[in-house]
C-alpha cells in the first residue's frame, strides 16, 4: 500500500493505493468512495479489507478521503456532496494516471454510492458501480442523523446547541453546514431514473426501506442491474453491532466475485 496526496495544492486530497498483487490477472482500476462523517469512520475498516481483496484478485485500487475530511486538506466545514463529487472524478483521474487503465470501477457505500452513481452518469471512463445501501432519500437520511443527535442530547447533561450564526449543527461528532444539509437532501430516487450505461450492482441490507424505490427508478430508466441481497450486513451501522470490530466477509468475497 502506498499513501499519497493528490490534486491541487490547495485542496490536497489523501490517498491510499493497493497496486495489485505481481502474482495476479490484471483486472482494471477500482476507486472505493466512502460515506461520509460517522458512516466514514464506522466502515473505514471494511473498505480497506475490500481495497485489499480487491488488489489481491489484480485490480488497481485507490481509496481516498473528500476534501475536508479524513487526512485531506480542508476543514470539516467546507466540503458538501457537490464538491465530494469533484473530489472523486479528481481521484478517477488519479487512478487512471497511476494504473494505465482506461476505466474505471467505482464502490461506494451510502452517499459514497450516491457519488458512485454520479460519477458513472457524467463520465464515460466509469463504466461499473457497486452501490452499498446507497442513500436514495436525503432528506429522509438527515433526518434521521438529526434524530438520532437528538436523543443523545436528551441524556446528555450538555447538549450540542445549533450555531445560530451559521446555521451549522454538529450531528453524531461532524458539522452538518446548511450546504451539505442542501445538498444531501436534494438526493432523491428520481436521479436514478436516468439511464446509464455502466454496469450496476446493488448491494441491500434490511437496514435500508427506499430500497424498492431505488429498484422502481433503475427499472424505470431502463438501467441494467443486478441486486445482492445481504441481511444484516450492514458495516456503517455501529448502533446495529455490525461496526468497527466486524468485516462483512461473505460482501466482501461476493463483491469481488461479480467484478471478475
Amino acid at each position: 500500500m502506498n499513501l499519497l496526496f493528490f490534486g491541487d495544492t490547495g485542496r490536497q486530497l489523501f490517498g491510499a493505493y493497493h497496486p495489485p498483487r505481481t502474482d495476479s490477472v490484471a483486472r482494471g482500476a477500482a476507486l472505493l468512495c466512502a460515506p461520509w462523517g460517522s458512516e466514514y469512520i464506522v466502515s473505514h475498516r471494511v473498505l480497506r479489507r475490500l481495497a485489499s481483496r480487491l488488489s489481491d484478485s489484480g485490480y488497481h485500487v485507490l481509496r481516498f478521503d473528500y476534501h475536508g475530511t479524513g487526512d485531506s486538506a480542508g476543514s470539516a466545514e467546507d466540503g458538501d456532496l457537490t464538491s465530494w463529487l469533484d473530489d472523486a472524478a479528481l481521484a478517477v483521474d488519479e487512478l487512471r494516471d497511476m494504473s494505465g487503465c482506461q476505466t474505471v470501477s467505482a464502490f461506494g457505500i451510502r452517499l459514497g454510492a450516491v457519488i458512485c452513481w454520479r460519477l458513472a452518469v457524467s463520465r464515460d471512463d466509469v463504466t461499473s458501480i457497486v452501490m452499498w445501501d446507497p442513500v436514495v432519500d436525503g432528506v429522509e437520511y438527515v433526518n434521521e442523523m438529526v434524530a438520532t443527535q437528538s436523543e443523545i442530547d436528551r441524556w446528555s447533561l450538555s447538549p450540542l446547541p445549533i450555531r445560530k450564526d451559521d446555521g451549522v449543527l454538529e450531528v453524531l461528532g461532524n458539522p452538518l453546514t446548511p450546504a451539505m444539509r442542501r445538498t444531501i437532501e436534494a438526493v432523491n430516487a428520481s436521479e436514478f431514473e436516468r439511464p446509464i450505461p455502466a454496469r450496476v450492482i446493488v448491494v441491500d441490507s434490511d437496514a435500508i426501506p427506499a430500497k424498492e424505490s431505488l429498484h422502481r427508478a433503475l427499472r424505470t430508466a431502463g438501467t441494467s442491474f443486478h441486486v445482492e441481497v445481504m441481511p444484516g450486513q450492514t458495516p456503517w451501522r455501529e448502533d446495529l453491532m455490525v461496526g468497527q470490530n466486524t468485516i462483512p466477509h461473505l460482501v466482501l468475497e461476493r463483491i469481488v466475485e461479480l467484478q471478475q
